[in-house]
């Protein structure tokens, strides 16, 4: 199989990558300069230099694939509506394409589903998001209807991710190293739903390979109180597991929207995903703690 990959050098994306050529596909990625075709060809890729809101000059090469995975991401209103804007009209060139399978996987994420302290799988609702993300429920559904007609439309919700230099929890293990405390955002008793990078990846490989359709979350299944990660992240950097709770009005100057939505109770499972067959190799993020202090490190 040959992939599309948006968002090749970012951290999902890299990780894709890396996945898809493992098991033996090719990949072209999509890099925003020349600087970083390097990356893309050092993991087995070849890399196509352009900017996935314009979807013009890159077209012809993502056509010439038999998936494309949008893994790219930017947060600004140009980013949103000319992102959406490419993926859709990619869609209406893909569902027209004669002969061979044909898919596109888009990368959403499991804050669009907003506060879930019930077990929240693929089939919650969407109708409170957080705001920082509440322009990916659109961007879901107006992909998602373009589903059929030879084109499978997925859409894979990742967790909190973790793992290698980049997330949320890298931020603790460069707090941990540098303050010798990490501090976390509210009062650390609402849960996150982990992954690890490397695992997410796996998952889209697999929803490649089975020509999947519809909503998947990756998700380990063991949601976790922040203080508690907090706590393992701490521990594992050798901080003996010191902590400190942000207020999050004192977290907002710095990180806007997000702010709000690293306090939402989150309690996410996956059942499609489970029955596709995958399987996290990590069991939880506090069991893995030290292996993803010791790949930040390096």
């Amino acid at each position: 199989m040959r992939v599309f990959v948006t968002g090749a050098t970012g951290y999902i994306g890299s990780a894709i990558v890396r996945a898809l050529v493992k098991a033996g596909h090719g990949v072209t990625g999509l890099v925003r300069s020349p600087e970083k075709q390097r990356a893309v060809e050092s993991a087995g890729g070849v890399a196509v230099v352009g900017d996935y809101k314009d979807v013009g000059p890159w077209a012809q090469a993502a056509l010439a694939c038999d998936a494309v995975v949008h893994a790219a991401m930017e947060h600004s209103p140009e980013g949103i509506a000319g992102g959406e804007k490419s993926l859709l009209a990619l869609a209406g060139l893909r569902s027209r394409r004669a002969g061979g399978p044909s898919a596109i996987v888009y990368t959403s994420g499991v804050w669009v589903l907003g506060d879930t302290p019930n077990p929240a799988d693929e089939g919650a609702s969407t109708d409170h998001p957080a705001a920082a993300v509440v322009w990916r429920v659109g961007q879901e559904k107006a992909l998602l209807a373009a589903n059929g007609e030879g084109l499978a439309v997925s859409v894979i919700r990742p967790g909190m991710v973790y793992g290698q230099k980049s997330g949320f929890i890298a931020g603790w293990f460069a707090d941990a190293d540098k303050t010798g405390v990490v501090s976390f955002v509210g009062e650390g008793n609402n849960h996150w739903s982990m992954v690890h990078v490397d695992d997410v990846a796996q998952l889209y490989r697999l929803v490649l390979e089975r020509q999947a359709s519809g909503i998947f979350h990756g998700v380990d299944g063991t949601p976790a109180r922040v203080a508690d990660l907090a706590k393992a992240a701490s521990l594992a950097a050798g901080t003996d597991g010191k902590t400190k709770p942000v207020p999050v009005e004192m977290a907002r100057p710095t990180l806007g929207p997000m702010a709000d939505a690293v306090v939402m109770d989150q309690v996410v499972v996956t059942k499609r995903s489970r029955e596709l067959g995958w399987k996290p190799a990590h069991a939880s993020f506090e069991d893995s703690a030290r292996g993803a202090f010791d790949e930040w490190r390096k």
